[in-house]
Protein backbone atom coordinates (compact mmCIF):
# COMPACT_ATOMS: atom_id res chain seq x y z
CA UNK A 1 0.00 0.00 0.00
CA UNK A 2 1.31 3.45 -0.93
CA UNK A 3 1.33 6.36 1.45
CA UNK A 4 -1.30 9.02 1.87
CA UNK A 5 -1.41 11.34 -1.15
CA UNK A 6 -0.09 14.86 -0.69
CA UNK A 7 -0.65 18.09 -2.60
CA UNK A 8 1.81 19.76 -4.90
CA UNK A 9 2.34 22.45 -2.27
CA UNK A 10 3.29 19.82 0.29
CA UNK A 11 5.48 17.98 -2.23
CA UNK A 12 7.30 21.24 -2.93
CA UNK A 13 7.77 21.88 0.78
CA UNK A 14 9.05 18.38 1.46
CA UNK A 15 11.42 18.17 -1.51
CA UNK A 16 12.50 21.78 -1.89
CA UNK A 17 11.58 21.59 -5.57
CA UNK A 18 9.43 24.37 -7.02
CA UNK A 19 6.00 23.72 -8.51
CA UNK A 20 7.34 25.03 -11.83
CA UNK A 21 10.08 22.38 -11.76
CA UNK A 22 7.63 19.64 -10.79
CA UNK A 23 5.47 20.51 -13.78
CA UNK A 24 8.56 20.67 -15.99
CA UNK A 25 9.72 17.22 -14.84
CA UNK A 26 6.28 15.85 -15.58
CA UNK A 27 6.20 17.44 -19.03
CA UNK A 28 9.73 16.21 -19.75
CA UNK A 29 8.68 12.66 -18.99
CA UNK A 30 10.77 12.36 -15.83
CA UNK A 31 7.83 12.15 -13.47
CA UNK A 32 5.20 9.83 -14.82
CA UNK A 33 1.83 8.66 -13.63
CA UNK A 34 1.27 11.53 -11.24
CA UNK A 35 -2.15 11.01 -9.74
CA UNK A 36 -4.83 13.66 -9.86
CA UNK A 37 -7.49 14.58 -7.37
CA UNK A 38 -11.15 14.68 -8.37
CA UNK A 39 -10.65 18.39 -8.95
CA UNK A 40 -7.79 17.62 -11.36
CA UNK A 41 -4.97 18.77 -9.07
CA UNK A 42 -1.75 16.83 -8.95
CA UNK A 43 -1.25 14.63 -5.94
CA UNK A 44 1.97 12.92 -5.02
CA UNK A 45 2.79 9.73 -3.19
CA UNK A 46 5.87 8.55 -1.32
CA UNK A 47 7.23 6.83 -4.44
CA UNK A 48 7.03 10.17 -6.28
CA UNK A 49 8.86 11.97 -3.48
CA UNK A 50 11.60 9.34 -3.46
CA UNK A 51 12.04 9.70 -7.21
CA UNK A 52 12.09 13.50 -6.87
CA UNK A 53 14.87 13.23 -4.29
CA UNK A 54 16.87 11.13 -6.77
CA UNK A 55 16.22 13.72 -9.48
CA UNK A 56 17.54 16.42 -7.15
CA UNK A 57 20.71 14.44 -6.52
CA UNK A 58 21.29 13.71 -10.20
CA UNK A 59 20.56 17.27 -11.33
CA UNK A 60 22.79 18.54 -8.51
CA UNK A 61 25.65 16.55 -10.01
CA UNK A 62 25.02 18.15 -13.37
CA UNK A 63 23.36 15.18 -15.04
CA UNK A 64 21.42 16.22 -18.12
CA UNK A 65 17.69 15.72 -18.52
CA UNK A 66 18.47 13.48 -21.50
CA UNK A 67 20.55 11.15 -19.34
CA UNK A 68 17.96 11.13 -16.59
CA UNK A 69 15.36 10.13 -19.20
CA UNK A 70 17.57 7.16 -20.04
CA UNK A 71 17.62 6.18 -16.38
CA UNK A 72 13.86 6.66 -16.07
CA UNK A 73 13.32 4.33 -19.02
CA UNK A 74 15.48 1.71 -17.31
CA UNK A 75 13.60 2.12 -14.03
CA UNK A 76 10.33 1.51 -15.88
CA UNK A 77 11.73 -1.84 -17.03
CA UNK A 78 12.00 -2.94 -13.41
CA UNK A 79 14.41 -5.66 -12.33
CA UNK A 80 15.23 -6.54 -15.93
CA UNK A 81 17.34 -3.36 -16.10
CA UNK A 82 19.32 -3.77 -12.88
CA UNK A 83 22.59 -4.57 -14.65
CA UNK A 84 22.09 -1.65 -17.02
CA UNK A 85 21.39 0.69 -14.09
CA UNK A 86 24.49 -0.49 -12.26
CA UNK A 87 26.53 0.28 -15.39
CA UNK A 88 24.75 3.63 -15.80
CA UNK A 89 25.57 4.70 -12.24
CA UNK A 90 29.12 3.33 -12.51
CA UNK A 91 29.73 5.40 -15.63
CA UNK A 92 28.30 8.50 -13.99
CA UNK A 93 30.38 7.90 -10.85
CA UNK A 94 33.55 7.71 -12.97
CA UNK A 95 32.60 10.90 -14.79
CA UNK A 96 31.97 12.70 -11.50
CA UNK A 97 35.34 11.56 -10.15
CA UNK A 98 37.01 13.01 -13.23
CA UNK A 99 35.12 16.29 -12.76
CA UNK A 100 36.17 16.39 -9.10
CA UNK A 101 39.83 15.93 -10.10
CA UNK A 102 39.57 18.78 -12.61
CA UNK A 103 37.90 21.02 -10.03
CA UNK A 104 40.56 20.21 -7.44
CA UNK A 105 43.22 21.22 -9.96
CA UNK A 106 41.32 24.44 -10.66
CA UNK A 107 41.04 25.14 -6.93
CA UNK A 108 44.78 24.66 -6.53
CA UNK A 109 45.47 27.10 -9.37
CA UNK A 110 43.07 29.65 -7.89
CA UNK A 111 44.72 29.20 -4.48
CA UNK A 112 48.10 30.01 -6.05
CA UNK A 113 46.61 33.10 -7.68
CA UNK A 114 45.19 34.27 -4.36
CA UNK A 115 48.59 33.80 -2.68
CA UNK A 116 50.37 35.64 -5.49
CA UNK A 117 47.92 38.53 -5.48
CA UNK A 118 48.04 38.74 -1.70
CA UNK A 119 51.85 39.04 -1.84
CA UNK A 120 51.55 41.72 -4.52
CA UNK A 121 49.07 43.65 -2.39
CA UNK A 122 51.30 43.41 0.67
CA UNK A 123 54.25 44.71 -1.35
CA UNK A 124 52.11 47.54 -2.69
CA UNK A 125 50.97 48.52 0.81
CA UNK A 126 54.56 48.38 2.08
CA UNK A 127 55.71 50.61 -0.76
CA UNK A 128 57.83 47.95 -2.37
CA UNK A 129 57.79 48.09 -6.13
CA UNK A 130 57.40 44.86 -8.03
CA UNK A 131 57.32 44.10 -11.67
CA UNK A 132 53.72 43.41 -12.64
CA UNK A 133 53.14 39.77 -13.48
CA UNK A 134 51.67 38.70 -16.75
CA UNK A 135 47.98 38.17 -15.97
CA UNK A 136 47.47 35.68 -18.78
CA UNK A 137 49.70 33.00 -17.26
CA UNK A 138 48.25 30.68 -14.64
Amino acid sequence: MDSKPISMTEACRRTGISSHTLRYYEGAGLLKNVDRSRAGRRIYRERDLQWLEMLKVLRGTGMSIRRIRQLAAMVEQGDASLEARIAFFGDWQAELRQQITLRQQALATIGKKIARHTALLEDLKAGRKRKLPCITKP
